[in-house]
């Protein structure tokens, strides 16, 4: 049975995010932090949106003591806008031997002229402020990021502005429209009205991005449980964290605190259409190798920053459908970036 729902997911993740050639990290290696941000933004909201979703399908029993154990997969997809696939900003970059050779070969600087070497060494000497455009992780494959100096006085020598064609950073995920992700989630109580949930996915290597895996922890109780005259809906709250790891260079915590509305129509077979308000965060950390020249040769520094997902509140609807022991279930979350959820159910509900 193990081995059917890891097949499920795998081929769920990978026949919707299709992964290329050149490693991301060598993508990566080429750009400043302050580049780099604007770049992975897109999948770090996506990261964080699916971590946040798909939680809820339905409500624990209003019961002091009872049994609910059920295996669930659940398939989450955060959609992207077209704002996503590009991105503009200023900020800082440094150069490489190659990149200081054509900014100089520009101002008709070259390696026969007598300042030459001096105005390079200043060039590799330190970060300069510039202004990128491109493509983010998510942008068409075919574009490349620009980034442009706009000249000044270097070692003496009038500079002039000079645009540079980054083909290593290009659109990484070529125009992916929803960014998916996938888990196994077990939910057992019930005790006090209250439902322990355990999320996880098996770790696998991604060709490209290395190992994924993750977890996650969470709890949902039914307020009903305490009241002698039930409300005439299920009401429920819950509390979740979870963890992503993408190779070395992604890691993700996000953590969602929800209030959720509910009413089941039937027995044996059941709907329970559900509403959800959440508050949420998440928080990645995005780690790589920074390569460029300086005047005493080539330099590599690892980078590390910190991005918060674009999602603070989200509005949840959705509905369960039961038979027997098998429950499915489909929802949407509207937020800065909106995520479907459907998940399939197995066990005693």
């Amino acid at each position: 049975m193990k081995k059917i729902y890891v097949s499920l997911f795998v081929f769920l993740l990978f026949s919707l995010l299709t992964l290329k050639a050149q490693d991301l990290d060598e993508t990566l290696s080429n750009l400043s932090s302050d580049a780099a941000s604007s770049y992975v933004a897109p999948i770090v909201n996506g990261f964080g949106s699916n971590l946040n979703s798909g939680w809820f399908a339905l409500p624990p029993e209003p019961v002091k003591f009872g049994f609910t154990a059920r295996l669930r997969v659940v398939g989450n997809g955060t959609f992207f806008s077209s704002d996503d696939k590009t991105f503009s900003a200023n900020g800082n970059f440094r150069y490489n031997s190659q990149q200081a050779d054509a900014i100089l070969a520009n101002s008709g600087i070259t390696p026969g002229n007598p300042n030459y070497q001096s105005a390079k060494n200043e060039l590799l000497s330190k970060e300069w402020n510039v202004s990128f455009s491109g493509p983010t992780i998510i942008g068409d494959k075919d574009e490349f990021l620009r980034v442009r100096f706009e000249g000044g006085m270097i070692a003496g020598q009038q500079i002039q502005p000079y645009e540079e064609v980054l083909e290593d950073v290009y659109g990484y995920l070529d125009g992916l429209p929803l960014f998916p992700s996938a888990n196994i989630q077990l939910t057992v109580g019930t005790v006090m009205g209250t439902n322990f949930v355990l999320r996880w996915f098996p770790s696998i290597d991604i060709e490209d991005l290395g190992k994924f895996s993750f977890y996650g922890i969470g709890l949902v109780h039914n307020v009903n449980v305490w009241m002698k005259n039930p409300l005439p809906l299920d009401l429920s709250v819950g509390g979740f964290y979870q963890n992503l790891k993408v190779g070395d260079i992604f890691e993700s915590n996000a953590t969602q605190f929800g209030l959720y509305a509910s009413k089941t129509f039937g027995g044996i077979f059941a709907f329970t259409p559900y509403i959800g308000l959440t508050i949420e965060s998440s928080t990645t950390t995005v780690s790589y190798d920074y390569r460029f020249d300086t005047p005493a040769g080539p330099e590599t520094v690892n980078v590390s920053f910190d991005l918060k997902g674009e999602n603070s509140f989200g509005f949840t609807t959705g509905l369960s459908f039961k038979l027997a022991v098998i429950n499915l279930n489909v929802d949407y979350k509207a937020a800065n970036s909106g995520t479907l959820t459907a998940g399939l159910s197995f066990g005693v509900f």
